[in-house]
């Protein structure tokens, strides 16, 4: 299977502290890839990276084959990655309807736009009831899915997902994920970090494992689910 999203030997510093060390992953065309790892082990530095908000010391980043390694965020969304940050990120003071249209400001296909627009509507009904309401007055869970569809309105071949699940209840974690494998069903890439890492296996295809800045074990999400020392480290044993 090809890689949609293919990271070599990618070394990134914050100053003086070497924060990814020759991390190299794959992440398959059609598939989910989840990337597991405790607080401060450098997940979404990767992701940060991989979007062009931080540039690498070394090393290479290739969409489709096209190195993007130090690329502008703007020429990155344009090659097809997005990404969902970590804590939302809406943009509060602006309606839902104005948030989503900034997810598609690549883009000028107007039929294509407004395709998309109602798609994601249709992912997530609760948002097309809030069209005209200030994302800042949402909820923690409603503002997570608009970061999602905000990400999907670009596009993307390949999704960035970062910890969609922090700070929610089971109940809307649990439709969240839905969306995450439906999204992947109809054809969209997904590099996933998540906290939860039963959940993210449960829907993964593979699992990475990062711990202090370098990959330790890759394996089928299977496999990693089923593996005592994963179990133990992230499963709560």
């Amino acid at each position: 299977m090809s890689a949609a999203l293919q990271v070599r030997d990618l070394n990134v510093y914050y100053g003086q502290i070497h924060a990814l060390r020759g991390v190299s992953i794959d992440v398959a065309e059609g598939q989910i890839t989840t990337l597991l790892g405790a607080n401060g082990a450098g997940k979404t530095t990767l992701l940060r990276t991989i979007s062009g908000l931080l540039s690498p010391r070394s090393g290479h980043i290739r969409i489709a084959g096209e190195e993007i390694a130090g690329m502008e965020p703007h020429l990155i969304v344009r090659r097809g990655i997005s990404q969902s940050p970590e804590g939302r990120q809406v943009f509060p003071n602006l309606t839902v309807l104005e948030n989503l249209q900034l997810g598609a400001y690549t883009r000028s296909d107007t039929a294509g736009i407004k395709a998309d627009l109602k798609h994601v509507l249709e992912l997530w009904p609760r948002l097309g009831e809030r069209l005209a309401q200030q994302a800042g007055t949402l909820s923690g869970g409603e503002q997570q899915m608009l970061a999602m569809a905000r990400a999907m309105m670009a596009r993307p071949k390949v999704l960035l997902l970062d910890e969609p699940s922090l700070g929610l209840a089971p109940v809307i974690v649990a439709g969240i994920f839905e969306t995450i494998r439906a999204i992947n069903a109809a054809g969209t890439t997904v590099l996933l970090v998540e906290q939860n890492a039963h959940l993210a296996l449960k829907i993964a295809h593979v699992g990475y494992v990062l711990e202090t800045g370098t990959i330790q074990k890759c394996a089928p999400a299977a496999d990693l689910l089923a593996d005592p020392s994963i179990r133990e480290a992230y499963l709560g044993g």
